[in-house]
């Protein structure tokens, strides 16, 4: 191969390819220009695409936040919206020159052996450059599509987030509910047990019966009852609170603490909801691939150059310069039987929209029902709650006035613990029933005004 090596060079230098016929008798759009072989094969390419554009997640000042970007769930969203920013750099590769050098050796020898000519070694080298002039907009499309697909996975993380976030404010909730709930029943049964001596020496003396005597006890354990739920429900919530927040437990618990302070009503608009935009940045997908498959049988050009040494003396190099076209002629039906299958799917995420909003709208009159629900139901437990507290002040001075059994008082305390139980059970409720009626549309975070602390943690160039 040494032995042509500077003709090999000297035929780089010298020739010049020009194309025989132009784009504009095929597609009308004039994308080739004279071009000397070496500048296309040694022109400089466009930039490397390199990873060190691919959107990372920034670190929250918020520990809650944090722990939410941090748990596995949003996490592998975030892998996956870089695999697809990556995935759109592999898609543009497709337009760039594209260069191949293949080399053979070997022995050569005269196929009449009676010529004389001995076995002799022979080398052979080529070089050929391909570039794409046009395939009616197919590159680009795929380029588009892939670029969707990442916008998509970038909306996915914030659905994961979401629904993180959910999880931990429920069951924030949940363990501050059970442990108001714990509190109450142990100060009432405290006040209960401190007369309990006296419900005994009542009963022992016959100014009570041994009926009134078990229904009070059967009271005081259906109290005890509620009080062993609650601590399940507090260690449970706490698991999950544990396991998800990690290292951020304690400081994200304090943002927890204080997460409803601020908080304002379910807001329905789904014009900044990621749901939403899911399923429009589905339709543009699908109607992308429509619009792909409808192209795939028009005609495409590329150019394609190359340049082959000798394989023997005396043989010349070989120059080939020119574009190449190809014409699809039938494909079976295959481009029409996508093109239906894609319109099928886009009926069904139009269906999937329609869904959406009648789930938002159905949330909205839910919400609406239960805020009158609420409001009502608030007003009459702290009336009973109330009459509860007089009942027990009237009963406390009746007793000790001698005008009243201990059994009505016993039973009093208990009711008054249920009154307050009725509270809190009925407050947790409406917590949990506004970030439900948020999370319809993916947009807990504005309940609590951390949307723009979330969205300042993902994925960034």
């Amino acid at each position: 191969m040494h032995i042509y090596r500077h003709i090999f060079l000297l035929l780089l230098t010298s020739f010049s390819v020009s194309a025989c016929m132009t784009t504009d008798d095929i597609f009308g759009v004039n994308t080739f220009k004279k071009i000397s072989l070496v500048d296309f094969l040694v022109s400089e390419g466009p930039p490397i695409l390199s990873t060190e554009n691919k959107k990372d997640p920034v670190k929250s000042t918020s520990a809650l936040v944090q722990a939410v970007m941090e748990a596995p769930s949003t996490a592998r969203s975030v892998a996956t919206a870089q695999a697809a920013y990556a995935q759109v750099l592999v898609t543009k590769t497709q337009k760039s020159s594209k260069i191949d050098i293949t080399g053979a050796t070997g022995l050569n020898a005269d196929p009449w052996p009676l010529s004389g000519n001995s076995v002799l070694p022979a080398a052979t080298a080529s070089i050929t450059a391909r570039q794409l002039l046009s395939d009616n907009g197919q590159t680009d499309r795929s380029i588009s599509l892939s670029e969707l697909g990442a916008d998509a996975a970038l909306l996915e993380v914030e659905v994961a987030v979401d629904q993180t976030l959910k999880k931990l404010i429920e069951a924030n909730d949940i363990k501050a509910a059970s442990e108001k709930t714990i509190e109450i029943i142990d100060h009432y049964l405290d006040l209960y047990n401190a007369r309990e001596q006296l419900v005994l020496a009542a009963v022992a003396a016959g100014v009570l019966s041994k009926a009134d005597e078990l229904e009070l006890r059967s009271l005081r354990n259906s109290t005890l009852s509620d009080r062993t739920n609650a601590v399940l429900a507090v260690n449970t919530a706490d698991s999950i609170l544990k396991i998800t927040l990690k290292l951020h437990y304690q400081n994200a618990m304090l943002d927890l603490a204080a997460i409803h302070e601020d908080g304002g009503s379910p807001n329905f608009l789904l014009q900044n909801s990621p749901k939403k935009k899911l399923l429009d940045i589905r339709s543009e997908q699908i109607a992308l691939e429509i619009e792909i498959q409808r192209s795939r049988n028009k005609p495409t050009s590329n150019l394609r150059t190359s340049l082959s040494s000798p394989t023997s003396r005396g043989a010349n190099t070989t120059l080939y310069g020119g574009v190449t076209i190809a014409f699809p002629v039938k494909d079976g039906g295959a481009a029409a039987a996508q093109i239906e299958a894609l319109s099928t799917q886009l009926e069904i995420t139009e269906f999937d929209r329609q869904a959406l909003i009648q789930e938002v709208a159905l949330a909205e009159k839910n919400w609406t029902e239960f805020l009158k629900y609420y409001l009502l139901q608030n007003e009459l437990l702290k009336e009973r709650a109330a009459i509860s507290e007089q009942s027990l002040e009237e009963l406390e001075l009746r007793l000790k006035a001698g005008r009243a059994d201990v059994s009505k008082l016993a039973r009093e305390i208990l009711s008054k613990a249920q009154s307050e139980i009725a509270l809190v059970q009925l407050k947790a409720r409406y917590l949990r029933e506004k970030v439900n009626a948020e999370a319809v549309t993916g947009q807990t975070c504005s309940l609590f005004s951390l949307c723009d602390t979330i969205k300042n943690s993902l994925p960034t160039n």
